[in-house]
């Protein structure tokens, strides 16, 4: 079949025609997405432009949802540390108490204050927030990054602030000293019913320590000392145990050679010496002797100083991640408009496109048809 041939006008009106329908399509689909570049086809300088605006909004999208997440980790450490400072706060008020308590009521002090105390530790164990604690431990650490540049990083490193981290040790009673032995086991001293050190001997072997060089222990202001000869005992060998005040044990001078309940100043014949560790953590109080609870509201007072700069840094911490959190939001807002600008379609001006380019087309369809009344006049004729 050959070709159709077209007269030019009839040709002219037709590729008007057809130009003028690709414009109207075209027209209707920015409408239709809002876009005046859906793709690279449609403008690549433009759309990649925009892509890379994009992009960039996308990653620092990322980046926000990070830094919210640290805010909020951050935010239930400070607010756990406000909390263990009310609890440092009562057992303050608790301790000032005990200077004017007797009897049943200085004891029951003394119960309630390691009552609250352990709350402390509970209290920061609590304070953990999607497994990130920051009061709690000093091994974690909480990294937030700001962008995709490695320098654009936080660190915030964790403190211990329960009640081991802060310095505040047990309170204790400060009861009748006793101190008690076995054979070849263990010299105690202790408090009520609750050894506080413990003096253990172990193997067999000698050890000769005589009453010049002697075994002193210290603990703060409390020593343990214990004088002893090998198995050449003479009489006079005594041990003396200071505890604020000086008590001697000199009544126990019996001499011998075997290790035996009644040779007391072999208690210290062999070599090992252990102690219990909970001694260290202790502060022993006596009722009506405020010397005793002095130190430990110095305790407190320093425990309040050390919350105060802890949460002081963390909230400086809490007010970085905030700002660096809003600068984000509008950042991010700042690169979606741009990117806008470069592919959105102004809504009323492709409305006013697709009005004309109608009635462009309307005007084609006429054009076309009084081009082919002219061939069909030619047609005439031949009738």
């Amino acid at each position: 079949m050959s070709d159709i041939t077209l007269s030019a006008a009839v040709r002219g009106s037709l590729l008007s025609l057809q130009n003028t329908t690709n414009l109207v399509e075209r027209t209707q689909g920015r409408l239709s997405t809002g876009l005046s570049v859906a793709s690279a086809i449609d403008d690549p300088v433009l759309f990649f432009q925009a892509k890379s605006l994009s992009d960039r909004a996308y990653d620092f999208n990322e980046k926000k949802d990070g830094i919210d997440q640290g805010v909020s980790t951050v935010s239930a450490a400070v607010n756990g540390l406000e909390g263990i400072e009310e609890i440092v706060r009562q057992l303050k008020g608790i301790a000032n108490s005990m200077k004017s308590a007797t009897g049943t009521q200085f004891t029951d002090l003394i119960t309630q204050y390691a009552t609250v105390r352990t709350q402390i530790g509970e209290l920061a164990n609590d304070t953990a927030y999607q497994g990130v604690s920051l009061i709690d431990n000093t091994t974690q650490s909480l990294s937030v990054s700001f962008s995709d540049q490695t320098s654009a990083t936080l660190t915030i490193s964790s403190t211990m602030s329960a009640e081991t981290g802060l310095g505040l040790d047990i309170v204790s009673l400060a009861g009748d000293t006793a101190f008690t032995y076995d054979e070849r086991t263990a010299a105690s001293l202790g408090s009520d019913t609750s050894n506080l050190i413990t003096v253990t001997y172990q193997g067999t072997g000698g050890l000769a320590v005589n009453d010049t060089t002697g075994i002193t222990v210290a603990y703060g202001t409390t020593s343990l000392t214990v004088f002893a000869k090998n198995d050449s005992t003479t009489t006079g060998d005594l041990a003396t145990l200071t505890n604020g005040q000086i008590l001697t044990i000199d009544g126990l001078s019996a001499a011998g050679t075997g290790l035996g309940t009644t040779d007391f100043v072999h208690v210290s014949a062999t070599a090992a010496f252990t102690t219990d560790a909970d001694y260290f953590q202790n502060n022993f109080v006596a009722e009506g002797d405020t010397s005793t609870i002095d130190p430990i509201i110095t305790e407190l007072d320093a425990a309040l100083v050390t919350l105060r700069s802890q949460t002081q840094t963390l909230g400086s911490n809490v007010a970085l991640l905030q700002t660096r959190l809003d600068f984000t939001e509008d950042y991010v807002n700042t690169l979606d408009a741009g990117a806008s600008k470069l592919t959105l379609a102004d809504l009323n001006e492709e409305g006013a496109n697709l009005l004309a380019l109608q009635t462009r087309q309307q005007l084609g369809i006429s054009a076309l048809a009084f081009a082919g009344q002219a061939e069909q006049g030619i047609l005439g004729l031949f009738r």
